[in-house]
Order: structure tokens, then sequence, then C-alpha cells
């Protein structure tokens, strides 16, 4: 790619989102939670961690709202999950109803019954007729795929198509190949249901609130009404991704460059219990005996549930070698130990000197959250870590995956 184009590129990508933060907060705050890129990718795309423009693509994009557009619609795609929710759908047809909602959405905020983006017309009308922000992507794939195995209505003599009634291609918005190389979907999917509650707080006194879509507003209902979901169906669900795995032998063609190079993405669906685990239990003075008792039936609940198996240290300053454990049995026979403060950071120091390079498949940290500092994330050297803090603390973890335990 050309370097000066890049350039170009980057500074539209900068001022376009700074216009977002001035003219939609709530937008604007979540667009900083992307990373912005340049790579050939014919379009634009996201993976949920990152906003990455063609710099070809940009040059067609004539104004500064066509810009504003696009980026729009890459957020919209993260904050409605659609990075991660295909499954086994058709990735053509999935892809066109994900593009309908967000593109219709955008529209209802402007206040537009049509946009032009690079000289085309996004779609954003359902095969129905109806926008496409009345329905869920799921509702309008299911539209698509019922209207494909029908015959067209063109071949039934005297009929004709209803112009925009259905999309013939994908949007040339955006390019949704980078989906399938998402490998931590579940963390991607709770970090943008983070960033969608966050952007709300942030934006709270400005007119967040009033711009937020009814799509986006219905997802934060949820989360708040969720937010005491119980944690052994979010361990179930963290755990989902670690039958991905990356590796960089041979590279994803679809997206190399000398800009930008993606990891091949390989899949290993063998494992499937919640086994391999490393669970820390927080011990410190702050943490009750009967705390403490519920905390250990948690974990023999979710030994019967999920088939939990690992090993298990205490910790408060200092942290316990970790102790195996494949049955109840053996884990009821563990010893507590601790009663003074509480640093995680010690937990990560023993994984680096004691356990490495042998990691374990997850870090599971029960605690009540009452700590001076947090660690920081790369010191976890890639380990997932899921926090489990009680329900009574207001502490918002700055990294990895939250559960309240009720």
């Amino acid at each position: 790619m050309d370097r000066n184009q890049i350039n170009i590129t980057s500074k539209r990508m900068t001022e376009a989102r700074a216009a977002l933060i001035m003219d939609y907060p709530f937008f604007g705050y979540l667009s900083l939670r992307l990373q912005l890129a340049c790579a050939p990718c014919g379009t634009a795309c996201t993976d949920g961690e990152r906003l990455i423009f063609d710099p070809e693509f940009e040059k067609e994009l004539k104004t500064d709202q066509e810009m504003q557009f696009v980026i729009l619609h890459e957020i919209l795609h993260c904050a409605l999950g659609h990075c991660t929710r295909r499954g086994s759908r058709s990735a053509k047809l999935f892809n066109i109803a994900c593009d309908t909602v967000v593109n219709s959405t955008i529209l209802e905020m402007w206040g537009l019954d049509t946009f032009p983006v690079a000289g085309s017309e996004p779609v954003h009308l359902a095969p129905n007729g109806e926008e496409g922000r009345n329905y869920s992507a799921e509702e309008v794939y299911d539209m698509l795929l019922k209207q494909e195995s029908q015959p067209s209505c063109r071949d039934r003599p005297g009929s004709q198509k209803t112009p925009g009634k259905t999309a013939a291609s994908p949007s040339p918005l955006d390019n949704h190949d980078i989906w399938d190389a998402i490998q931590d979907s579940t963390v991607i999917s709770n970090t943008w249901n983070r960033n969608i509650l966050e952007a709300s707080e942030q934006c709270s006194g400005q007119n967040g609130p009033a711009e937020m879509p009814p799509v986006i507003r219905k997802i934060m209902d949820k989360l708040l009404k969720a937010s005491k979901a119980d944690w052994k169906q979010i361990l179930h669900d963290f755990l989902q991704f670690d039958t991905f795995d990356y590796t960089f032998s041979p590279p994803d063609r679809r997206f190399s460059g000398e800009d930008f190079i993606l990891p091949a993405f390989n899949i290993d669906e063998e494992q499937g219990a919640a086994s391999g685990l490393w669970v820390c239990i927080d011990t410190s003075g702050s943490i009750s005996d009967q705390q403490l008792a519920e905390v250990l039936a948690e974990v023999q609940d979710a030994m019967r549930q999920a088939g939990l198996t690992g090993t298990v240290s205490f910790f408060d300053t200092t942290v316990s070698d970790p102790v195996p454990f494949t049955t109840e049995e053996e884990f009821r026979e563990i010893i507590p130990q601790g009663g003074g403060g509480t640093d995680f950071d010690i937990i990560f120091e023993y994984l680096r000197e004691n356990i490495y390079p042998e990691l374990p498949r997850a870090i599971l940290i029960f605690t009540d959250g009452y700590v001076l500092s947090w660690p920081r994330e790369e010191d976890a050297m890639g380990v997932p870590v899921l926090w489990l803090i009680k329900n009574d603390c207001n502490t918002d973890v700055p990294w990895g995956i939250l559960a309240v335990l009720d």
C-alpha cells in the first residue's frame, strides 16, 4: 500500500472520529474503543478490536459524512454483536442481514430515507419491504433464507420485483471475512457489553441517551437486568473460545500485506469440559469464614455442573502452591490458607516464575475486589482471566471478564 495514501486515510479516520465525539458522544466514545488501522481489505472491516480501512476504498468516500457513515456502520456491528453471532448460518445471507439492520439504524439516527455511500445506496430494507432496524439480524436472515428458497417473482407471469425489497449482494461498505478469524468471541462480546454501559454512563450529561437508537437501548436494558447472571453460565461461555486457537503458520492470506497480517485460524473441537484451570481464592482478612465457605461450595458446584478440574491456590499477600483436584473429595481435603491483605500481583508473579511455560488454560480468581491496585493485563501472559467478585462490591475490573457472585 502507498504510504502517503495510508497517512491520508489515517488522518481522515481520526478527523471523522473526532467529529463523532462532538456530534454523537455515545458513538464517539465507542469509536475510541477501536484501534485505527489500514489494510488491503477491499473496503472497511472490524474484528471488534480494530477499525480497519482500505486506503483505496477511502478514496471513494467523497464527503466527511460518508466517512462517518462507514465508521458508525462498523461500530454498530460491534455493539450489536454481529461479529460473533453468525454461527453455522450462511455467511453471504447473514452479512446482508447484519448490514440491513445497521444501515437502517444509521438512517434513522440521521433522519434520512436513504444516503449514498461510495456511489451506492446501502441496503437497509428487509425482504418484506420494512426497515431493517425493526428486526434483529437473525430475523432478517430468516426472511432472506426463505426468499432464496422460493422461485424468483420475475419467473411468475405478471409479477415484478419491488425495488429495495431484497439484496442481491452484500453492501459494498465493508468486508466481514475477518469475523471468521475472531478467536476470543466471548471476550469480544463481553468487552462490547461493558463498552455500551460505560459509554452510556460517560455521556449521561450530554445527548448520549437521546442519540441512542432503540436497538442499542434494548441491549443496554438487557445488560442491566443480566448484571447478576449465574457465574457458572458465564464460565461455560467464557471457555468456549478456548476451543479455537491461533497459529502463525500459515498466515491468513485474505488479509496479508506488508502493513497488516492476521494469523491463521485453527479449530480444536475436542476440548469441552472446564479442565486445566487454575482457581485462585482470596483468603485475605476482608473475607469472612462464611464467604469463604460459600466460595468453596460454588467451586464444588462448578465441578458437578461444568466438570471443573485443575489446581487451586489461596492468596492474600502471598499465594500458595497450586494443589491439583479432579474430584470433589480431593477438593474438600484442600485446606485454605491466608488472612492478610490482598495482592493480585503475586498471582501473576507466581505464574511467571513457577508455572511458565506450562500455563493453565484459564485463571479463575474468586475475590471480594477490595484491592489498592490491579495488575497489568500483560502480566497474565495471554492466559484468559475470569474475575468472580461478590455482588456487594462496586469494583469494576480493568481487564479480563467479570462475573458477579450473587
